[in-house]
């Protein structure tokens, strides 16, 4: 299965460019899954402490255009996350999107950050904690939204139900334990983290495919923005049975 990872600009006015790179990359690296970072079709307005609606009915109207742009590429299937107001909530949802079903929407991030640089209980609901499996023809996932890597307990029991594969897709600066955060839910889970970060002002970039016990397959930085990388999902399959996957509750 070839897995892609990218980093998209948070500066809007430079989202086109990268967009363009993004297809051409996949034109000649055709991927079964990309992954995309958190909130791609807007720059970084949580970082902004008091909402305003008019912002965030501009960031609903950029996420619901999305698809013109996933259509160009040449992925079986992408995950990533969109703003979205939905019975009255404002979420910060996942979707799935594969060029048979379109945008199929997933579970809303439930675990919210309120402080400098990220006031998203501001600007969010909450969704629900409850974190299920995924299987899209024959790939068993799940998406845990940026902070949720750290803080959500479902990597060991996303592991224990099967799935083979946590995306991530996120907004982060660069402190090291996003790195650690991304090891340490391949190994609980005994699967791939395929996670992918935004890049400008306080985002670092840095988007990673870890193997199920926590080493880097690829990585992205700022001259290669973009990297794609074949790996066997079997191999996931087989780290359930081993340490520290295999030790009872």
């Amino acid at each position: 299965m070839k897995i892609t990872v990218c980093e998209l600009p948070d500066a809007i006015e430079a989202a086109g460019a990268a967009w363009d790179e993004l297809e051409h990359h996949l034109q000649d690296h055709a991927t079964d899954l990309l992954v995309l970072p958190e909130l791609p079709a807007v720059g970084s307005f949580w970082t902004q402490r008091e909402f305003d609606l008019a912002v965030w009915e501009d960031a609903v109207a950029r996420h619901a255009a999305l698809a013109s742009h996933l259509e160009r590429l040449d992925a079986k299937r992408i995950i990533g996350t969109r703003a979205v107001q939905s019975d009255g909530q404002r979420l910060n949802e996942s979707f799935l999107w594969t060029k048979q079903r379109g945008l199929v929407p997933g579970r809303a991030k439930a675990w919210l950050p309120n402080e400098e640089e990220g006031w998203e209980a501001a600007w969010f609901d909450r969704g629900n904690q409850k974190i299920d499996p995924v299987i899209d023809d024959g790939l068993r996932f799940a998406t845990l939204i940026c902070t949720e890597l750290l803080v959500s307990p479902a990597p060991r029991a996303l592991g224990q139900a099967g799935i083979q594969l946590i995306a991530v897709p996120r907004a982060t600066g660069g402190h090291a334990r996003w790195d650690t955060g991304a090891r340490m839910a391949a190994i609980s889970a005994g699967a791939f983290v395929a996670t992918a970060n935004r890049r400008g002002i306080g985002f670092t970039g840095g988007s990673w495919v870890i193997g199920p016990d926590g080493d880097r397959l690829a990585a992205t930085d700022a001259a290669n923005p973009i990297v794609t990388v074949t790996v066997d999902l079997a191999a996931a399959d087989v780290a359930k049975q081993t340490y520290p996957r295999n030790v009872e509750d």
